[in-house]
């Protein structure tokens, strides 16, 4: 923990100098060092002007592995800016400070302590220390399977994970099924009001939303079509459906008339007592649609929804805290339990991602060149130094500042629709997640012998499309996704092992993916708004 510096108004360039030193003396890249000044700088004027505080404590502590946050203080009345991020509409002056500040929630704290305003930062300086911390986990996991393998007989073996690894992964499992359910029914909630909120009215916010509903549907249709190519032949078995283990696999089978209507659920209770994740989607939707309907009648009940999002996402936060010993354990039970096999299916994925990463690319530049009437070829040129942040951090959040001075300095996008359309696709633009959930979803149901047929494809792509839209912007929050989709088709949840080993790189992928379609949507929407310097984009 480091000393205190007094920010004013006076000596605030001065301050944010020596808090990039002092960030910089930990290793923290560049561009997040750029990020968490940004925040500082927000978060400074809404205390000092809203607030009335006259001078702010800041001081960057470094916690336990690796993790850095900036901690703000001020003494006075109660004042939480947090909270005071209201909506507003895309001409208000103070817009673009207000969606950054929402877009970043979930990194934001505040408690009132002591008479003081506290606002923590969350840097994400840890990113680099955990994934060093998780890829560790998977290797030494690896390798003590083969020890156990060659060490131990089989009956040893069975004892270790009978009385210690299977009651470790069990708990985790139960922590993790204990907030899935209203994890996902306020993200949604809330994904639905930030939309509303800034594109619920208007020309431009229908062809925003538009553009980022065809790119996240194109995706999930090329993830189903690359799943049923890589995944056509034989897929090793690792498991069966519980309700079918004493039946044949083959005959367990869906009827798509009966999934659609019992989407609607029979009451408010029984979604949540029965882990039905449809049906909790389903009124997710409808309550966040009238919340917007509604408007400033229910302001309160849209800040309740938002706090109780961040709420549940902390409690998600602290429970995959133990995500590398959950991967360390998943690595020994992949090779004590599986064959080499499986390993390779694991890559396949991965494969699949990479290759439709490709086609979503040139997706992109299709969609630049007949819908932005512009040559795709400067946008093919530059969108590489975008890449670097989304890879690093794997966090469209983190990104989003990035993301947005990248299209209005490098290609020429007026500020009015980079405000406006990158906030909002942070929030409900996914379709790298959309691309690589079909791919992980098939791979793990034909590893349970479900047949993924057309009526199986539709559900798949239906809730792919549904949780991709309302999903925080949070590590490893996909995994809670396919989760959810593969429990619809009755697979347990003791995948998740093998879902976080991949998510180590999938989640990266995703990321940059989402960042690349955010600026390519953006820079339609403008272009079809005439808001698009030409010289800046063919510079």
């Amino acid at each position: 923990m480091m000393k205190s510096l007094a920010l004013t108004t006076e000596n605030f360039h001065d301050v944010q100098a020596e808090l990039e030193r002092r960030l910089s003396s930990f290793n923290v890249e560049q561009k997040d060092i750029l990020w968490a000044q940004l925040l500082v700088e927000e978060i400074f004027l809404r205390m000092t002007d809203y607030g009335h505080a006259a001078q702010i404590n800041v001081q960057v502590i470094k916690q336990f592995f690796g993790k850095i946050k900036i901690r703000m203080s001020a003494e006075g009345f109660s004042y939480n800016p947090l909270v005071e991020v209201t909506d507003l509409s895309e001409d208000d002056d103070d817009f673009t400070a207000v969606m950054i500040l929402k877009s970043n929630r979930a990194r934001l704290n505040w408690v009132r302590k002591n008479n003081f305003n506290v606002v923590t930062i969350d840097v994400g300086g840890e990113t680099n220390a955990q994934m060093r911390l998780l890829i560790a986990a998977m290797v030494g996991g690896l390798i003590c399977g083969f020890a156990m393998n060659a060490a131990l007989s089989p009956e040893s073996i069975a004892l270790v994970k009978e009385n210690f690894i299977t009651p470790i992964q069990t708990m985790f499992l139960d922590a993790l099924n204990m907030v899935i359910a209203p994890m996902i029914f306020f993200s949604i909630i809330s994904g639905i009001i930030s939309m509303g909120a800034g594109a619920g009215v208007g020309k431009i916010g229908t062809k925003m939303v538009g553009i980022y509903f065809c790119l996240s549907s194109i995706s999930v249709v090329i993830g189903l079509i690359f799943g049923q190519i890589i995944f056509s032949g034989e897929v090793p078995q690792i498991g069966t459906i519980p309700a079918a283990e004493t039946a044949e696999v083959n005959a367990y089978e869906f009827s798509l008339v009966k999934f659609i209507v019992d989407i609607i659920p029979p009451n408010l209770i029984s979604p949540v007592v029965d882990g039905n994740m449809l049906q909790i989607i389903f009124v997710a939707v409808l309550f966040g649609s009238c919340l917007n309907a509604l408007g400033d009648k229910v302001h309160l009940l849209k800040e309740l929804v938002a706090n109780c999002n961040e709420f549940f996402m902390k409690v998600v936060d602290l429970i995959i805290v133990f995500v590398p010993l959950i991967a360390f354990f998943a690595m020994i039970l992949l090779v004590v339990d599986t064959g080499v096999d499986t390993v390779l299916m694991m890559g396949k994925v991965l494969a699949g991602l990479l290759i439709g990463s490709v086609a979503l690319l040139g997706m992109h530049m299709l969609i630049i060149a007949f819908v932005g009437k512009l040559s795709p070829t400067p946008f093919m040129k530059k969108i590489p130094s975008l890449m670097p942040t989304p890879f690093a951090t794997g966090s469209g959040a983190v990104s989003m500042p990035i993301t947005m001075d990248f299209c209005i300095k490098k290609l020429g996008i007026s500020p009015k629709i980079t405000s406006f359309s990158i906030p909002i696709g942070t929030t409900v633009n996914a379709h790298g997640d959309c691309l690589y959930m079909p791919l992980a979803v098939t791979m793990f149901l034909k590893m349970y012998g479900v047949d993924v047929d057309l009526d199986a494809m539709l559900i798949i792509f239906a809730m792919t499309l549904s949780l991709s839209s309302g999903a925080p912007a949070i590590p490893n929050v996909i995994v809670i996704c396919i989760l959810t989709i593969t429990a619809t088709f009755g697979v347990p949840n003791e995948i998740a092992g093998l879902l976080f080993c991949m998510d180590a790189v999938s989640d990266r992928i995703c990321t940059c993916i989402n960042e690349a379609g955010n600026a390519t949507a953006t820079l339609t929407l403008a272009r079809t708004e005439n808001l698009v310097d030409e010289k800046i984009y063919l510079s």
